[in-house]
C-alpha cells in the first residue's frame, strides 16, 4: 500500500480489503483495536471506525497504560477524549509489569499488552493493531540478530486466527510515511512518546540507528524483506506440516504425552516435533538449547533415573516410555491433612483439586453423611492398601508417575482408606 500520492480513499480500500479477503463476514461482529494514542494506532482506529459504520459492526478501542512513562496518564486522557470525540467505546487498562532476571521490558511489556487486549476479545471479534511495513523490517532484523529460526523470521503474518478471534494487522504493507501522510492530511491529533527515541532499547537502536542506513544503500528495503518474511512464512508452514505428520508415530492418548522413542528421529526433523509439541501445548518455542538439554538430559538419562527440564513456563519429565510436558509442579506438604466437610468442595490450590461433595460420592458408588480425612503418601512410609497389597505397589502396578505419588490424594472413611483418587 505504499504510494507516492497520498489517496486518502484508496487507501482506504485496501485497507478495507486486507480484511474482507481474509475472513467471511458472518465470522466477525466486532473490531477491537489496540489503540496507544500514538499516530499509528490513530490512524488505525479512524479507518476502522469508518470500516464500522459502512458494515454496521461494533467496534471499541482498547488503551493499555504500562505506567512506565511519566506521561503515560496524559497519554490515557488523550485516548479518552479522542474516543468520546469519535463516539467509540474506549476500554482503558492499567497494568504494572514486574521483571524477573535476565527478563526484556521491551518484551514483557508486548506479552502483558496482548494478553490484555485478547482478554476483551471472544470468537467473533477481529482484534487490529497498527504494525506497519517498517516495523515488520524492524521485526525481522531484532529475530535474526536474536539468532531465531524459520518462524521468528517468518516475522508478522497481516492476519490469523488466535485463542480468542482473529488478529489483523491492515496496515502491514503500509509505510510508517504513508500513515503520517494519512493523520496530518485528516488532521488528526496523538500523542507522540519520546521513549522510542532511546535506543539503549534494541527495536529503537534497529530503527534509529540500523534502518536509516540500510535505506541508504537499499531504499525498497521494507518490500524486499517483507518478500523474505513471507517466504520464510511459507517454510515454516512446511515444518508445522511435517511435524503434524511425524509426531502421530510418537504422540499418546493425551497430546502431553509422547513416546521416548521420538529421540531415534533425525536430529532436524527431532527438533521439529519437539518445538511442535511444546507449541501444540501451549507453551513458548524452546531455544535450540533447550531441546538439546531435552534429549540428552531426560530422553537419554539412565533407565534407573527419573530426570526432568524445568524453565520458568513448563516440565518435561519421563517417565517408563514416554515424556510428559505439564505446568512447574507447586511446593506440597505430603504429611498435611485435610479435613473434607460433609456437603463441601475440597479445595487444595497448589494441586489444582476442586473436587465436589457429588464427585466423592460417585467414586464411593454410595451416599455419604461424615466428613472424611485426605491424606497422602510420604517419602519412606508404606500404607496397606488391602491384605495382599500396598500402596507402593499399587502406584507401580498402576503407572502412576514418581512425581505424582506423593500428590495423590488417599480417602480416608474412619480411618480406613477408601479411595486412591489416582
Amino acid at each position: 500500500m505504499q504510494a507516492s500520492d497520498f489517496d486518502l480513499e484508496k487507501l482506504y480500500a485496501i485497507f478495507e480489503s486486507s480484511i474482507t479477503t481474509k475472513i467471511d463476514k458472518k465470522k466477525y461482529n466486532q473490531f477491537l483495536v489496540a489503540y496507544s494514542g500514538g499516530s499509528d494506532s490513530t490512524a488505525l482506529l479512524y479507518f476502522a471506525n469508518k470500516m464500522a459504520k459502512k458494515c454496521k459492526i461494533k467496534i471499541r478501542a482498547i488503551h493499555v497504560n504500562h505506567n512506565l512513562n511519566a506521561d503515560s496518564v496524559n497519554w490515557e486522557n488523550h485516548c479518552k477524549y479522542f474516543c468520546k470525540k469519535l463516539n467509540i467505546p474506549i476500554i482503558i487498562k492499567s497494568i504494572n509489569i514486574v521483571l524477573k532476571p535476565g527478563e526484556s521490558i521491551e518484551e514483557r511489556a508486548r506479552e502483558e499488552r496482548y494478553r490484555v487486549i485478547s482478554s476483551h476479545a471472544d470468537s467473533k471479534t477481529i482484534m487490529m493493531t497498527a504494525h506497519h511495513a517498517n516495523d515488520q523490517s524492524e521485526t525481522f532484523l531484532y529475530q535474526l540478530l536474536r539468532g531465531s529460526g524459520v518462524k521468528g523470521l517468518s516475522a508478522m503474518p497481516d492476519f490469523k486466527k488466535i485463542l480468542n478471534g482473529y488478529h489483523s494487522r491492515p496496515f502491514l504493507n503500509t509505510s510508517k510515511n504513508t500513515l503520517m501522510e494519512l493523520v496530518n492530511f485528516k488532521e488528526l491529533k496523538y500523542v507522540i512518546d519520546n521513549s522510542n527515541d532511546n535506543t539503549k532499547f534494541s527495536r529503537n537502536y534497529i530503527r534509529k540507528e540500523i534502518l536509516p542506513k540500510i535505506k541508504e544503500k537499499w531504499p525498497s528495503y521494507s518490500s524486499t524483506i517483507s518478500r523474505a518474511a513471507n517466504n520464510l512464512a511459507d517454510a515454516d508452514k512446511l515444518n508445522r506440516d511435517l511435524a503434524e505428520i511425524d509426531i502421530q508415530s510418537f504422540l499418546l492418548s493425551d497430546d502431553n504425552k509422547i513416546s521416548t522413542s521420538i529421540k531415534n528421529l533425525d536430529d532436524y526433523r527431532f527438533n521439529n516435533v519437539i518445538r511442535f509439541w511444546i507449541m501444540k501445548n501451549n507453551f513458548r518455542m524452546p531455544s535450540l538449547e533447550q531441546i538439546y538439554s531435552i534429549y540428552l538430559n531426560v530422553l537419554n538419562a539412565g533407565n534407573d533415573k527419573t530426570p526432568f527440564f524445568s524453565c520458568s513456563e513448563y516440565q518435561i519429565r519421563r517417565h517408563n516410555e514416554y515424556i510428559e510436558i505439564m505446568k512447574p509442579l507447586k511446593k506440597h506438604d505430603s504429611s498435611k491433612i485435610y479435613n473434607w466437610k460433609f456437603g463441601e468442595n475440597l479445595v487444595i490450590p497448589n494441586l489444582s483439586v476442586n473436587l465436589s461433595w457429588k464427585n466423592l460420592e460417585e467414586r464411593l458408588g454410595y451416599n455419604l453423611n461424615k466428613d472424611v480425612e485426605v491424606k497422602f503418601r510420604e517419602d519412606g512410609k508404606n500404607i496397606e492398601f488391602s491384605k495382599n497389597k500396598n500402596l507402593k505397589d499399587y502406584m507401580r502396578e498402576n503407572k502412576i508417575p514418581p512425581w505424582k505419588r506423593d500428590r495423590t490424594l488417599l480417602i480416608y472413611i474412619d480411618e480406613e482408606l477408601k479411595i486412591i483418587w489416582d
